[in-house]
């Protein structure tokens, strides 16, 4: 088998590499590196978030799977209410079911070829023996310090102090965990002993989740959403991810006959196309199964013409969340010689979640429950057993009835703008990926960006004509640093004309791609 994965920590990318080596596919690599990745990034993704993904079995069928959980169904939504003037940023009322585990099995059952003890190994290695903190891990410890409760300090303090970068992190609960999910099959997260395990833990912290609430949890599984751009046939999960958000961009964009060009004149457009559709986002986004977006109107160019036009004439910029939303999440892409193709997005939502983690089984829960709104009969109204407004959104560019490209990004509610910032330079076959990453970014956002007032942020090295050309009334504009995570890290795989394979790893994260070729 030959293939190539691209993830952000290289750890993650050698167990990909490995087993494709051991004879495994697309699904395997992605699968594998998707584990150790709980191991070595768990500030951006645990055993205890979601997962969305696409897979292109290599026949021409593409599958969107949805892996996001539902708030549990014996919440007080009336006392949070009383108490909270929104949803908790941590703590237990911020967790939602974890809907990982359940997707990586349901990903397995598409097109894996290995079975669970290969896949999760080199995971449970890692986790036993210790791992490397990487840079990334070391700068979350530090930033969830004050607020970690007794779970998280055993693990990643040391005498108290943060872990620092090059230490080794060593998770033996966590291991043990990995292990009964390779001897026993994924489902015994969602019952059996273990999810008696971690449901005992939840309450113990104050969390209202019951067995039934992981009982009764399912992985979604349905077309993607498609949108076609310059002759290339974009993919992407239908709501409740914020896919959409991405194709209303670029539908905003063509309805004025204006292309992608992020660094330079048609930066100012990318900016309002990319702020209307996030006001849609806020405004329509949650559960299909309490209320679908009308998707027709939101693409249709006779719309998008006259609102792009308001909004460049000097309409005000709507409102942004301020609260703080940090985008922790980590994205796997990989291909094999086969024609499968894999885009993986998964998650805790904000540095480390939930800050929660169950001591008895090493597993740190997400905040999910911040895509949900405290607003009386919004689509994304906190209502027990509704999934929230989510922002991860895998993407698969195809041309020609084959996959020719795996894209995915970290980056919280920007990734939609970091996706159309990289899209130009992806399709092109002139481009190299890694060139098409290093290249300086933007993002607008508030708290989520580390701000306090709605800003665009621009990283250093960006052309210095984008500060007055994105200058619009209601926003500010700042330089960050270069090479910043807080304009996502993305990792992308292409596949050349002469079927090889091309990829790179975005360097603000610790990534790596590798290109194996048997």
């Amino acid at each position: 088998m030959q293939g190539a994965i691209s993830t952000p920590h290289r750890l993650a990318t050698a167990a990909g590499e490995s087993i494709f080596a051991a004879g495994g596919n697309a699904v395997d690599a992605s699968l594998a590196a998707a584990a150790v990745l709980t191991v070595v990034y768990p500030h951006q993704c645990a055993l205890g978030g979601d997962m969305f993904a696409l897979f292109d079995n290599g026949a021409g069928d593409v599958a969107a799977l949805n892996g996001s959980g539902a708030l549990p169904a014996a919440v007080d939504v009336a006392h949070i209410r009383a108490v909270y003037e929104q949803i908790p940023d941590s703590g237990p009322h911020s967790i939602t079911v974890p809907g990982m585990v359940a997707a990586w099995q349901v990903l397995s059952s598409m097109g894996a070829s290995l079975p669970w003890s290969d896949l999760l190994a080199p995971a449970i290695t890692m986790a036993e023996q210790g791992s490397p903190v990487a840079s990334s891990l070391a700068a979350g410890i530090r930033y969830r310090l004050p607020d970690m409760d007794e779970g998280m300090r055993a693990v990643f303090l040391r005498d108290g102090k943060p872990l620092e970068v090059a230490s080794m992190l060593h998770q033996p609960a966590l291991a043990a965990t990995l292990s009964c999910l390779a001897t026993d099959g994924l489902e015994c997260f969602y019952r059996g002993t273990l999810a008696d395990r971690l449901v005992a833990g939840l309450r113990k912290a104050g969390c209202v989740m019951e067995l039934a609430d992981l009982q009764g949890h399912e992985t979604e599984v349905t077309r993607p959403l498609r949108y076609e751009y310059l002759g290339h046939e974009l993919l992407t999960c239908p709501p409740n991810s914020q896919g959409f958000v991405l194709f209303e961009t670029l539908a905003a964009l063509k309805a004025l006959d204006i292309g992608l060009d992020a660094l330079g004149s048609g930066a100012k457009a990318l900016l309002h196309a990319s702020l209307l559709a996030a006001a849609d986002r806020d405004a329509l986004l949650g559960d299909p199964a309490r209320f679908n977006l009308p998707l027709e109107e939101l693409f249709a160019g006779e719309v998008l013409g006259p609102r792009m036009k308001a909004r460049m004439a000097g309409e005000p910029v709507p409102p942004f969340a301020l609260a703080p939303a940090h985008g922790d999440t980590v994205a796997i892409c990989a291909m094999d010689n086969e024609g499968r193709a894999v885009s993986l997005i998964q998650s805790v939502f904000q540095t480390f979640g939930s800050g929660v983690l169950e001591p008895d089984t090493g597993v740190i829960f997400h905040n999910r429950a911040r895509g949900f709104s405290l607003t009386r009969g919004a689509p994304n109204e906190l209502l027990p057993g509704t999934r929230p407004a989510h922002s991860l959104m895998p993407l698969l560019v195809r041309r020609d009835g084959a996959t020719l490209l795996s894209m995915g990004t970290m980056g919280g509610k920007a990734q939609p703008q970091i996706l159309a910032q990289l899209l130009a330079g992806s399709i092109d076959p002139e481009s190299r990926l890694t060139d098409v990453l290093a290249r300086p970014r933007w993002v607008v956002g508030a708290r989520d960006i580390n701000f306090a007032n709605p800003t665009v942020a621009i990283e250093a090295d960006a052309p210095a004509s984008l500060d007055s050309c994105l200058q619009i009334s209601g926003l500010d504009v700042a330089r960050i640093p270069s090479c910043s995570e807080s304009v996502g890290h993305a990792q992308l795989v292409r596949r050349r004309s002469n079927g090889g394979f091309e990829g790179g790893s975005d360097p603000r994260s610790d990534g790596s791609c590798a290109i194996y070729a048997g």
